[in-house]
């Protein structure tokens, strides 16, 4: 919730000023969970037991209950006119795998085996492709041996770079002005006494409008003038509002795609988050990967690529099983393997450009890229566009892009009104979008659009003025760096263990007695043990819905450890690296929670280009639809502070992989909305 205190000024100095906050409904008796909607389990009859495919075990969806909207102070139910509960869920609980676990709960740990030794979801190791339900060989599902520890790809090419980050050029444009707002200091010596006086110095308007300016540039995007032309981050904004134009498609001749990122500080910027691999969709091809690493980015490289079983084998019935194809109307996408496809050492001030095969994109669900030494919250994501994001009104399957369309449009920089329609559905309170919105008041100083001419304060431009709102601008810069703890303004919910908050189309996170500094790492008691409950607050900044999804990478189903030792050359590996895990997603028997957008105010951005209006989905999530649609409706609900909200509560059945305990992401824009936990 806001707390009222001295950091309500950094907020309240926005042309549009909100509070956040909101009161916990966890103490509210949810009742029993319900069944399941789903369960895949059948398929160890037929995958394991039938075809001797060597599959690792399939558990149920998870069962859940969702609870009718609150009062955010007396927890009474909101009711319509009519008497009936007002608007959907404000709590859903849920139960992982209704209940079941792959792994017998070990009688000699009874506080939980996963961090022993040898944990009970580690698996040996077998260095061999992965396999279908059928027991065909799934190409390139085989990232290292101890011959080839780089099975996925070649050599990368390497060249030196220019290494300046976005951070850097931001704090020197922030020194500048700060300098030209310092005060004068007079010093006088009258018998023998010294005596210095401090005064505000005049500032000039048009070097402030200038440095201004430029900040805009980096902030949104744009092509990039003076000392910071032909920087490397040229066209990667801090406003992540162009996911329109971050849709790419596999070249039919080569076989390949190209995409390009960034990694600095706590970032991973990418140009592309859809790939459109409709060309090989039974073909092997690759990505072509090309990493620029800049300031404080010394990281290791290690995608991690989420495959499905093969659709094209899930008709069932000429063995006596089902039809997941529904006679060939649907595309099936199981849950199989996720890896990381390399650990590979990367340093400061070098690009990397290297090749990773792919199998037949049928198979292919989404790669995440993601830093081990920063994490979270040092992630991207870029998805197969074919794998729906549910259904519309007629029953077809969507792109996986359509909210990034939906809300920020097809191409957000096809005009000035475009840019700022598409900047507008972004949160006001987000770090970057409130180091945005003070720039453009000091881009305008002096102009006929000046909107500090009736304020007495600026109309002589004094030094302390302009310090002052440096001050406020530096604040938002410090909370844009680090997304291990709540922006100012929010405070977690007393009774929460952790808030995930969608904010600057990203998450935001925090742990409860966390520091919001070191790595994101539970506390000992908190989830290391089968039966464990977590309790994690949602909230919502933007003025868009984001929809919560939680995925587990193998501690229900296992997990293996394939990469060799990298730490005699600066890497990491095989500490953390995932090797190969058979993933599960938590969330989708019901599709992912969608959490309700925040309150514009009167004064905020421009018109949104359009609002998304999510609908229960006619069809059920079963297992044809990636993230299962969006069957659970969206409450209107926000707390007091006009903050979308919705609680989640999780028992778990089985204890965390060591490697990653909760990967939590948003299913809508998925991108760099993500928030972990160790």
């Amino acid at each position: 919730m806001f707390r009222k205190s001295m950091r309500l000024a950094a907020v309240m100095a926005l042309p549009a000023a909100v509070t956040l906050g909101g009161v916990p409904a966890w103490s509210q008796s949810l009742g029993l969970v319900p069944e399941p909607t789903g369960n895949l389990s059948v398929l160890n009859q037929f995958c394991i037991d039938r075809f001797n495919s060597g599959q690792q075990p399939r558990t149920p969806f998870e069962s859940r209950r969702d609870n009718a909207a609150r009062d955010p102070v007396t927890f009474e139910l909101l009711m319509n006119p009519d008497g009936t509960p007002q608007g959907a869920a404000t709590v859903t609980e849920l139960t992982t795998a209704s209940g079941q676990s792959v792994f017998p709960e070990n009688p000699d740990f009874p506080n939980g085996d996963s961090f022993t030794p040898n944990p009970s979801n580690l698996l040996p190791t077998v260095y061999e492709n992965a396999t279908t339900c059928r027991g065909n060989e799934i190409p390139h599902t085989l990232p290292s041996t101890p011959e080839n520890p780089y099975n996925l790809h070649d050599d990368p090419a390497i060249r030196p770079i220019d290494k300046t980050s976005p951070t850097d050029d931001l704090d020197w444009i922030m020194d500048q002005m700060e300098a030209l707002a310092e005060p004068f200091v007079t010093c006088r010596t009258f018998q023998d006494y010294r005596f210095c006086y401090e005064y505000p110095r005049r500032v000039d308007t048009g070097m402030i409008r200038r440095y201004s300016r430029l900040a805009l540039d980096i902030i949104e995007g744009n092509p990039l003038k003076r000392r910071f032309s032909e920087r490397e981050y040229e066209g990667f904004p801090l406003l992540h509002y162009l996911g329109g134009l971050k849709t790419k498609a596999v070249d039919p001749e080569t076989k390949s795609v190209t995409v390009t990122q960034l990694w600095y500080d706590t970032h991973i910027e990418s140009d592309v988050a859809y790939i459109d691999p409709s060309v090989v969709n039974d073909e092997e091809w690759t990505i072509k990967y090309v990493v620029k690493i800049l300031n404080r980015g010394h990281e290791d490289f290690a995608p991690y690529a989420m495959f499905f079983d093969d659709p094209n084998e899930l008709d069932l019935t000429d063995v006596g099983g089902p039809d997941l194809t529904q006679g060939g109307t649907v595309v099936p996408r199981i849950p199989h393997i996720g890896m990381d496809q390399t650990f590979f050492p990367m340093e400061e001030g070098l690009e990397y450009t290297l090749n990773m095969k792919m199998p037949p994109a049928r198979f292919w669900n989404l790669s995440y890229h993601w830093g081990w030494r920063v994490h979270p919250p040092r992630v991207q994501v870029t998805e197969n566009v074919l794998a729906p994001l549910g259904v519309d009104e007629d029953g077809n399957p969507r792109p996986r892009n359509f909210a990034e369309l939906a809300v920020f449009g097809e191409n957000p920089l096809a005009s000035e009104e475009a840019k700022l329609n598409a900047i507008g559905m972004i949160g006001d309170t987000a770090p970057a979008k409130r180091m945005w919105l003070m720039f453009r008041e000091m881009a305008q100083l002096g102009t006929n659009n000046d909107p500090f001419a009736s304020r007495r304060e600026f109309l002589g431009l004094n030094g302390s003025t302009v310090r002052a709102q440096m001050e406020l601008i530096r604040q938002a810069f410090y909370d844009w760096q680090n997304r291990r703890k709540l922006p100012t303004g929010y405070e977690m919910a007393e009774d929460a263990d952790m808030t995930v908050l969608f904010l600057n189309n990203t998450i935001y996170g925090q742990l409860k007695d966390h520091d919001g500094d070191a790595e994101v790492r539970m506390k000992p008691g908190v989830w290391d043990k089968r039966g464990d409950t977590v309790n994690v607050q949602l909230l919502n900044g933007d003025y868009f819905p984001h929809a919560y999804v939680l995925v587990d990478f193998g501690g229900l189903r296992g997990w293996e450890n394939t990469f060799h030792n990298t730490l005699p050359v600066g890497g990491a590996g095989p500490l953390f690296t995932f090797g190969r895990n058979y993933f599960w997603i938590h969330i989708a028997g019901l599709g992912p929670i969608p959490v309700p957008p925040a309150e514009r105010p009167e004064s905020a951005s421009p018109t949104p280009i359009s609002q998304l209006g999510w609908e229960p989905s006619s069809r059920t999530a079963g297992h044809s639809l990636v993230w299962g649609g969006m069957q659970q409706e969206m409450s209107d609900y926000v707390n007091t502070d006009g903050i979308g909200e919705h609680d989640v509560i999780v028992n778990f059945t089985y204890e965390p992989s060591r490697r990653l305990r909760l990967y939590q992401f948003d299913a809508l824009h998925h991108d760099v909305a993500v928030w972990s936990v160790h």
